[in-house]
């Protein structure tokens, strides 16, 4: 997935969950109310059926003008309810007037029914109920549960009690009246309204994200620009910007990048022309060998020696030294005292060529013949490595200038950040992704200007083995991650370098990251480190797709990658660490069965001896 797309999926999601989370919450306010509305109507029933009962009793009491006990009064009291005709249908009759209330009943202090709206509930006991404020105080989830989910009622209770005689503080219950809320009519009665309420908020929901949508593509198209043109300097295309900018920093932006895009696309085609002129030649220079026995015939050739005479391994293998030089010839004559006196030769000039000889014990002889023109190349060279690093001051001074108007976005954006957030808290994700798009062009910028900067090594005794364990324990986690097992062999022994402790541990860290991005379904991450002679080699093999031949020599320049959001720089940083210690990386591996990458670095001179 793209930036472009990540970041609007991102501003479209956060947009949504804002939205969504304001329906919820309207939402449960309106639950609220409906239970706090149908709370208040329960109590208000409770307190009519409470004035009711009192007129009763006061009214009993004043056709009674006996003196009697507090007993005898309650049970009287008690007696003129429970006779009440018109009491069930006042009941009955206020029950209707309210759809949530199911049950009103009226009870004497040991909570036995003496009158209710459902007739049957005579005589028996009342049942207890959660109180219905309970529900009232639940959670917002917890109250979603129980008004759309639960079956259960809740009961409005009010008690009428009177004081005992003398100097008790015990109080008489003499009535005791319950009210029965149903959550089965409660949920009747709200999901009308939660639907009427969902469904008027679904327009405002999608054109809240249509807005953020639309945003978010506005905010994002002079990022979009700035990151096609680099891209364009990236891939070397001859016209990096081709549309104006839409403001003055931008502009400038761009006209840096073009300048630095030109610059650069002389310089790589300046260091395509010195890496082909160097090969070619190294291949001028390329020291022909040819070994001999004691009985001066070849046993041994080189490549070079045989393009050199311009016959095969299989034609001159066997041959004398007399057959391949005749003494008339100029290496001939040459060697002839040579051989005679077995005396050695040091670079001897025969025509062309320069002539070593060898004598070796029992009797066999080495002859090494080297491309006397191979001096004025390097002078050639020189000359053009030269112009090289005028074209790489040029490019670093552009680099340097981008990012002057770099750090005034940036401040500018600071500021922009200050006025709209206080106003306008929406904009908050757009604002950081220009900040990060900034930080990845100033990235891009140092990255560029490191890669060109002369480099002084700081150089210090390193144990390569514990270098390569610590790095191994630093992957690890990620590894664990990616179903990828980590194999090492030969971390035990210690393996003394002179080396950059920075350096090449980020040299090391870029190929173990490359072989775990190249794994991303689990696999093999295989290292070992060995000592061959002066030099310890460090092999790093993975399990992955491997890299075809004919890429590899073009992975180790700059800015050429193979994969979907590389960069192109880390291997061009690890081949130039290791270059600058001395040392050597190859790429193996078959296409298809994982890649290995062999790094040799001289040993510390302690150690080689």
């Amino acid at each position: 997935m793209s930036l472009r797309a990540r970041v609007m999926l991102m501003t479209v999601g956060l947009v949504a969950a804002v939205a969504l989370t304001l329906i919820l919450v309207e939402l449960h306010t309106l639950i609220s109310v409906s239970l706090q509305h149908s709370h208040d109507r329960a109590r208000m029933t409770a307190q009519f059926v409470k004035r009711y009962v009192l007129d009763r009793a006061q009214q009993r009491s004043r056709e009674s003008a006996r003196i009697i006990t507090l007993d005898q009064r309650i049970a009287e009291w008690h007696d003129a309810l429970r006779d009440d005709a018109e009491l069930p249908d006042l009941l009955a009759s206020t029950l209707a007037q309210t759809p949530a209330i199911v049950e009103i009943s009226v009870a004497d202090g040991r909570g036995i029914i003496l009158a209710s709206s459902n007739p049957a509930r005579t005589g028996q006991l009342v049942r207890p109920r959660l109180p219905l404020k309970n529900l009232l105080d639940l959670g917002p989830i917890d109250k979603f549960q129980a008004v759309l989910g639960s079956q259960i009622d809740y009961e409005n209770r009010v008690e009428l009690g009177v004081e005992a005689p003398g100097d008790s503080p015990r109080r008489h219950v003499v009535f005791l009246i319950q009210v029965l809320v149903s959550s089965v009519l409660l949920r009747g009665a709200i999901l009308p309204e939660v639907r009427r309420t969902a469904l008027a908020s679904l327009p405002l929901f999608l054109l809240a994200v249509a807005i953020a949508s639309l945003t978010a593509q506005v905010a994002l198209l002079p990022l979009k620009g700035i990151s096609q043109t680099i891209d364009r300097i990236r891939s070397g295309e001859a016209n990096p910007v081709p549309e104006p900018p839409s403001s003055r920093e931008l502009a400038v932006i761009q006209e840096k990048l073009r300048l630095l895009g030109e610059q650069f696309r002389g310089a790589q085609q300046g260091a395509s022309q010195l890496r082909t002129s160097v090969e070619r030649m190294v291949q001028g220079l390329e020291e022909s060998l040819l070994l001999f026995d004691s009985q001066g015939r070849l046993i041994v050739s080189s490549e070079a020696a045989e393009r050199l005479l311009g016959l095969s391994r299989a034609e001159i293998s066997g041959l004398r030294i007399h057959d391949l030089f005749p003494p008339e010839g100029p290496v001939g004559t040459l060697l002839a005292p040579a051989l005679l006196t077995r005396t050695p030769l040091k670079e001897a000039r025969a025509g062309r060529l320069l002539v070593s000889f060898d004598p070796l014990p029992q009797g066999a002889a080495l002859l090494r013949l080297r491309d006397a023109e191979g001096r004025r190349l390097v002078e050639d060279q020189l000359s053009l490595s030269s112009r090289l690093a005028a074209i790489s001051r040029l490019t670093s001074g552009v680099a340097h200038e981008i990012k002057n108007p770099l750090n005034s976005i940036a401040l500018r954006l600071e500021l922009l950040r200050s006025r709209v957030l206080p106003e306008l808290p929406e904009a908050q994700p757009e604002l950081d992704i220009i900040a990060q798009e900034i930080v990845r062009l100033d990235r891009v910028v140092r990255t560029f200007l490191d890669f060109t900067r002369p480099v002084e090594l700081q150089t210090e005794d390193l144990d390569l083995a514990a270098l390569a364990r610590r790095l191994l324990d630093l992957v690890r986690p990620e590894a664990a991650r990616q179903g990828v097992h980590i194999e090492a062999g030969g971390l035990d022994q210690p393996a003394p370098v002179r080396a950059d402790s920075g350096l090449l541990q980020q040299a090391l860290l870029n190929v173990l990251r490359n072989a775990l991005e190249a794994m991303p379904s689990g696999g093999k991450l295989s290292v070992r480190l060995d000592k061959r002679g002066q030099n310890a080699e460090l092999e790093i093999s993975d399990t992955g797709p491997g890299i075809p031949p004919e890429f590899r020599e073009k992975v180790f320049h700059l800015y050429y990658t193979t994969k979907q959001n590389g960069t192109g720089i880390g291997l061009a940083m690890t081949y130039r660490a290791v270059q600058l210690h001395n040392g050597a990386i190859e790429i193996g591996g078959q296409p298809g069965s994982g890649a290995q990458v062999r790094i040799r670095l001289p040993l510390a001179p302690e150690a080689a001896a």
